[in-house]
């Protein structure tokens, strides 16, 4: 760090970027950052690869997964209830069609004198959920569940999705690309001694940022899932999930994750170059979680508040972790710092 004279000299002798200065290198920043993404874009598009696809496959694999869980969970509680001889609802039964009935039923007891199929046409068999010790009913009422997977309520509701997917997937390929055009941009703005701090941050910026998008979409989308099922199970009313909604939940969630965690790493980098202190951060603290829990709540996707809170919590979370950083380094404005 130069001393206060070396310091007033570079201020002296450095050139000082207008305001059309900073937009024209935010507009060339922003710029390469989009090309870096395109390219992002376009790799998970080559033929042969399919990497869109396969991520697109993997963001539905939860939801897949969690409405199964959900149906046969519901399938065991049920068939519990039969067998104990308790109460079940009218709607616990297995509608089959007469003709399929009879077709499969013909096929493992040839001998048996049934009426021809096409007699039966567009009649249905009834059958109380607590005959349900038959495996072959068992199997034919867990076939028939409905809504055991996502579904598209538009014509170009897939695509859309899909080339979304794209957009994300290509932003996280690119992401150390466009976050050093990011803090390149930060870097024009500061002075020379403080430029290295860029280099220095950049790979934990990115580290940062994946960390989020990972951790949301491993560890805090599942939760959620099964939290918002479970709901459904307590109040009784059997979910179906649209393609549209829990793509965008997927998909925004994990990326504002990722923005998120960089706040203690702007927390320190701002006590570095002196403009706030750990007093400042501390005093400012009711106002910080404030503003944490209305992005949390304007930032998610969806409208429930189990949502809201696991994003705003890391938050805060994150909050503190920062303050603790910069009062162990004792950084900010008060505090002379030494390299």
């Amino acid at each position: 760090m130069p001393t206060d004279n070396d310091l007033f000299a570079e201020e002296q002798t450095m050139v000082t970027m207008s305001f059309g200065d900073h937009i024209e290198e935010l507009r060339l920043r922003l710029i390469l950052a989009l090309y870096g993404l395109v390219i992002g874009v376009v790799l998970t598009l080559v033929p042969g690869i399919n990497l869109g696809q396969r991520i697109m496959n993997k963001m539905v694999e939860p939801a897949q997964e969690a409405l199964t869980l959900f149906y046969n969970d519901q399938a065991v509680r049920r068939a519990e209830v039969a067998d104990a001889g308790g109460e079940v609802s009218e709607t616990a039964q297995a509608i089959i069609p007469a003709d399929a009935f009879i077709m499969e039923l013909g096929k493992i007891a040839p001998e048996l004198k049934l009426p021809e199929a096409e007699t039966v046409k567009n009649k249905n068999l009834t059958f109380p959920i607590r005959y349900m010790e038959s495996g072959i009913i068992k199997i034919v009422n867990q076939g028939m569940r409905p809504s055991n997977a996502l579904i598209s309520l538009a014509p170009l509701e897939t695509m859309t999705i899909f080339f979304m997917v794209c957009l994300v997937a290509g932003l996280v390929i690119a992401s150390p690309w466009v976050f050093y055009q990011l803090w390149a941009f930060i870097a024009a703005g500061l002075y020379r001694h403080e430029r290295h701090y860029v280099t220095k941050f950049l790979p934990f910026s990115l580290g940062l940022f994946l960390s989020g998008v990972f951790l949301c979409f491993f560890g805090v989308l599942p939760v959620t899932l099964k939290f918002l099922l479970e709901f459904n199970v307590w109040l009784g009313i059997e979910p179906t999930l649209r393609l549209a909604d829990w793509m965008s939940f997927a998909t925004i969630l994990p990326l504002v994750f990722g923005v998120c965690f960089q706040t203690p790493l702007i927390m320190v980098f701002l006590a570095l170059i002196g403009i706030f202190n750990v007093d400042d951060f501390r005093s400012k603290r009711k106002i910080a979680i404030l503003i944490m829990v209305v992005a949390g709540a304007v930032l998610t996707p969806s409208q429930d508040p189990f949502s809201m809170l696991m994003l705003a919590v890391p938050m805060i979370i994150l909050y503190e972790l920062g303050i603790l950083m910069v009062a162990r380094k004792k950084l900010g404005p008060s505090v002379r710092q030494t390299d």
